[in-house]
C-alpha cells in the first residue's frame, strides 16, 4: 500500500543526472518509513543513498538519536552524516531549528544529488492551516510541493517529498508491519508549539466532525497550487509589458491594472529579483506612497532587506543601500590591479581606463571619489564646463544613484564620471 505509489513517484521523477539520494533523517516513524522504502526499492532505482542526521543539541537525548542514527545507517550498508548544529535562541524555535538543518543540508549537498523529505499529508495539512492562521496568500496557502527545486548557495537541488499524498495512519501501520523501530521525540508533545498545537488539539477535533479533513486540506493546497501557476503566468505577460531598463517598472503601465493585477504583478517583479515580499498593507504602500506619491517628491518604501524607490515614472526595487561617505578618497596605487570600491563594486583597470589619455593614466596620481557637489567636468564633445548634477539630471539618472557613481581623479582634477562620461582634457 506504501511501496507501490513511491515505486510510481520514483520511476515518474528518475533521471540520468542524478547521483545520489540524500535523506533527510531524523529518525522519527515517518523519516525510518522513507528510508527502510528507498532501500527495498534500491534494486529498482539503483541509486546510492546518504542518510543525513541532524543533531540540534535541543533534546538530553540528542546523542542516542545520533547513535541510532547510525546504527541504523549500518544495518542497511548506506553512509551516514550526522551533522551537529547550533540553534539560535529567537522568539521563533522551531524557525531557529529549521534554518539550522537548512544549513546543515547545504554543508552536505552536492551536484547530482536529490534531497529527500519524509512529509507527509497530515504534514501538509497542518501546513496549510499554519498559514491560512498567517494570513498566507495562495502561494503561501500552495503549501508544500513532492517535487520542487531548493537553491543552496550556487547550487539548485530537487526536494522530493514522496510520501506527501501518503497519511500518517498508512505511514505507521507500514512501520509496524515491516517491524521498523524509530525515535519518539519528546518535543512532539510539546503544545507551546504551533504545529503541535495543531496536531494534537485542532485536527483531532475537526476529525471528529470531517473524518477524511486531511485529505481535503491537502486536495486545497494543490488546488492553490494550480491557482497560483495561472496567476504566475499573468504576472509574466504583465511584466513583459511594464518593464523597462534595469528591471524597473513602468509605473504609467501598472496604473492601466486592477488592484488585483497590480498586486500580483508586483509580488512577481519582487521574485524576479530574488527580494523578499512583503505582507500586504506595504504591497498596497507601494502603490499609495511610491508609485502615487508627489512629482517631486523622493518616495522610500522599506522592509526586511528591500527598499522601493520612484524616479519619474519608474519604479525601483533593490537591497538596501550602505551608506557611503561624501569624503571618501581612495588612492588607485597600483594601477595594474582591479580596486574594490566602498559600494562593493570591483573596478578594473580596464573598465577605468577606457578613454583616458595612456600617457596621464600611467604618470598621473590617480583616485575614486564620490559626488560632495559643485563638480564640473566638459565631456568630450562638448565645448563648455558644465555642473555635473545638471548633467546626471538631464541624463535621467536618479538621485540615489548619482552619489554612488565613481568620479576618477588624476592628479586631483576631475578626469571621468565612470560609465558616462570622460573630461575633454584627460580624453585619448
Amino acid at each position: 500500500m506504501l511501496l507501490s505509489p513511491l515505486k510510481s513517484f520514483l520511476q515518474h521523477n528518475l533521471h540520468a543526472n542524478i547521483q545520489r539520494f540524500v535523506v533527510a533523517y531524523s529518525g522519527g516513524v515517518d523519516s525510518q518509513v522513507l528510508l527502510h522504502a528507498l532501500v527495498s526499492l534500491q534494486e529498482m532505482h539503483q541509486t546510492p543513498i546518504v542518510m543525513v542526521h541532524v543533531h540540534h543539541g535541543l533534546s538530553t537525548f540528542a546523542d542516542d538519536w545520533a547513535t541510532h542514527a547510525e546504527h541504523t545507517a549500518q544495518h542497511y550498508g548506506i553512509t551516514c552524516i550526522v551533522k551537529k548544529v547550533i540553534v539560535a535562541k529567537t522568539a521563533s524555535l522551531e524557525s531557529a531549528a529549521r534554518e539550522a538543518r537548512y544549513q546543515a543540508f547545504q554543508s552536505v549537498l552536492m551536484a547530482g544529488d536529490v534531497l529527500l523529505l519524509a512529509h507527509h499529508q497530515n504534514d501538509q495539512a497542518e501546513t496549510l492551516l499554519l498559514r491560512l492562521l498567517r494570513g498566507s496568500g495562495v502561494r503561501g496557502l500552495a503549501a508544500m510541493q513532492d517535487v520542487a527545486v531548493v537553491p543552496f548557495q550556487t547550487l539548485d537541488i530537487p526536494c522530493w517529498r514522496p510520501l506527501l499524498n501518503i497519511n500518517r495512519q498508512t505511514i505507521e501501520q507500514y512501520a509496524q508491519q515491516q517491524g521498523l523501530a524509530w525515535i519518539n521525540d519528546d518535543s512532539n508533545s510539546n503544545i507551546q508549539l504551533n504545529r503541535n498545537y495543531l496536531r494534537h488539539l485542532v485536527l483531532p477535533v475537526l476529525q471528529q466532525r470531517w473524518p477524511s479533513v486531511s485529505q481535503q486540506l491537502a486536495d486545497t493546497s494543490q488546488r492553490m497550487r494550480e491557482a497560483d501557476e495561472l496567476l504566475h503566468t499573468l504576472a509574466a505577460m504583465d511584466y513583459q509589458q511594464a518593464q523597462l531598463a534595469d528591471k524597473t517598472l513602468n509605473i504609467d503601465v501598472i496604473r492601466t491594472l486592477t488592484v488585483a493585477r497590480r498586486n500580483n504583478l508586483l509580488r512577481y517583479w519582487l521574485q524576479q529579483q530574488q527580494l523578499a515580499l512583503p505582507d500586504y498593507d506595504d504591497l498596497i504602500r507601494v502603490w499609495t506612497e511610491v508609485c502615487l506619491a508627489q512629482q517631486d517628491a523622493e518616495p522610500l518604501l522599506a522592509w526586511r532587506g528591500v527598499e522601493v524607490r520612484r524616479y519619474k515614472h519608474q519604479l525601483f526595487a533593490m537591497k538596501p543601500l550602505e551608506p557611503l561617505s561624501e569624503l571618501i578618497e581612495i588612492m588607485w596605487s597600483d594601477k595594474n590591479k582591479p580596486l574594490l570600491l566602498p559600494t562593493g563594486e570591483l573596478l578594473t583597470p580596464t573598465h577605468a581606463f577606457v578613454g583616458i589619455n595612456a600617457a596621464l593614466w600611467q604618470n598621473g596620481q590617480v583616485s575614486i571619489r564620490y559626488r560632495q557637489g559643485g563638480e564640473k567636468i566638459q565631456p568630450v564633445g562638448r565645448h563648455h564646463h558644465h555642473d555635473l548634477k545638471k548633467l546626471l539630471q538631464a541624463q535621467g539618472v536618479p538621485s540615489w544613484q548619482r552619489s554612488r557613481i565613481p568620479l576618477l581623479y588624476i592628479n586631483q582634477q576631475l578626469a571621468a564620471v565612470l560609465g558616462y562620461w570622460i573630461a575633454h582634457e584627460f580624453a585619448a
